[in-house]
């Protein structure tokens, strides 16, 4: 058991370095810190002038929340076409072991990125915008954080899961992550969008966890945040497993239409 363990967290490490180890530093922090940080500082400038307040810890804190879809879709949900783009996807599916464990295994490196970028930003509002979270409950918020990440990650294995079959999946990743922005409560109060908009919001990920930041940052009602952090996971969960269908039927579709080549 900790052999298949250990084997399973290296293939996650090379998995990652064979991807994007040809990252140089300076492209890393291009798009990853620096591109960031200059999103946050769009957004919660733009909440504090619309809304007219000082007090916008919320928001840095659900903008914060929402970057981990640099991970969760572009990092994820691209690691089937960039296995097409190295001409290893057909060795992948080929292989007599699971693809689901091989998705999941090259997903961990992603999340661990992308809980390093929430992080990140957090610290750049902190320090920026003088957010004060001395008061809120630690051990909650990075439970939180940790089950914003999952719950993201889930929608980008689902979407990743079409890889297969899809040539280009920037379309689908990029209408996701536009709709995390602005339907979430991130960045505009959800109860204000048109009823058919709260319904879809809560269907997406982050939505539950941006709420019980807000409640953690009132310091009330802990076991109500505690209660949507779990709901959160719980909707992670569902997408991975709607990923892992899709990566069955998906995977048969690409055998039938030979889609496992550059085409």
């Amino acid at each position: 058991m900790t052999e298949a363990i250990g084997r399973f967290i290296r293939q996650s490490i090379f998995s990652y370095k064979a991807l994007f180890g040809w990252i140089s530093p300076k492209a890393y922090i291009t798009s990853k810190i620096v591109g960031p940080i200059f999103q946050l500082l769009f957004f919660c400038l733009l909440t504090r002038y619309s809304y007219g307040s000082e007090n916008i810890a919320r928001w840095v804190v659900g903008n914060s929340l929402v970057f981990c879809y640099l991970n969760a879709f572009f990092g994820i949900g691209t690691i089937m076409t960039n296995e097409r783009a190295a001409g290893t996807l057909k060795l992948v599916v080929a292989a007599p072991y699971s693809k689901f464990l091989t998705f999941l295994g090259r997903s961990l490196m992603h999340v661990l990125d992308g809980i390093f970028n929430v992080a990140l930003s957090l610290f750049t509002g902190i320090i920026l915008f003088r957010i004060d979270l001395s008061g809120i409950n630690m051990t909650l918020f990075a439970f939180n954080i940790l089950a914003a990440v999952i719950s993201a990650s889930g929608l980008g294995l689902t979407i990743g899961s079409l890889g297969l079959v899809v040539k280009d999946t920037n379309l689908m990743l990029n209408t996701a992550s536009t709709a995390l922005l602005a339907l979430t409560g991130a960045n505009f109060p959800i109860e204000k969008l048109p009823l058919l908009l709260q319904k879809l919001a809560y269907c997406l990920p982050l939505t539950r966890s941006i709420q019980a930041a807000g409640l953690l940052l009132q310091g009330a009602n802990a076991s109500r945040a505690l209660e949507l952090m779990l709901l959160e996971i719980a909707l992670g969960t569902a997408y991975t497993l709607l990923g892992y269908f899709l990566l069955q039927l998906m995977e048969g579709l690409s055998r039938k239409k030979a889609a496992l080549d550059l085409f």
